[in-house]
């Protein structure tokens, strides 16, 4: 009879967690693709409006990332690097997770000290979690 110890472990203490590494390389892959997508969204915006590129940058940056890990649990770094975004129980994450693992990003985004208190809580972290993470209930992982 097979040992079935481990399947009785919640799912957060059985995975392997995504490295600061993995996730800082997904997120460089994440963020060239935002300014791309930004500038074009720029070119083609101020044919009928003018929005300044801050705003349009903050919209693009937080819309590709909710709307991705929200329908597929992972953006396209995250996908390059085997990464992905899930409950702490192991489901896809909703919406609401999506916006609120995000919108904090973009808030330790803000300055160099804030990136590394999110490094230095994922580091603190049982699970690897940055703020966003334990707020929106979520864990990075391989898969």
């Amino acid at each position: 009879m097979g040992d079935f110890s481990e399947l009785s472990k919640p799912y957060r203490e059985r995975v392997q967690y995504a490295s600061v590494t993995e996730r800082g390389f997904a997120w460089a892959v994440d963020i060239v693709l935002v300014f791309l997508t930004a500038a074009v969204a720029e070119l083609i915006v101020r044919i009928f409006i003018t929005v300044p590129p801050s705003i349009l940058f903050l919209a693009v940056f937080i819309g590709y990332h909710v709307i991705l890990e929200a329908k597929w649990g992972r953006t396209i770094g995250k996908l390059l690097l085997g990464i992905k975004v899930v409950t702490t129980g192991g489901e896809s994450i909703s919406t609401y997770s999506a916006v609120v693992r995000n919108v904090t990003k973009v808030v330790g985004a803000f300055s160099l000290v804030l990136i590394l208190v999110g490094v230095i809580l994922i580091a603190d972290s049982r699970y690897d979690q940055r703020l966003g993470d334990r707020w929106g209930n979520t864990i990075v992982v391989y898969g």
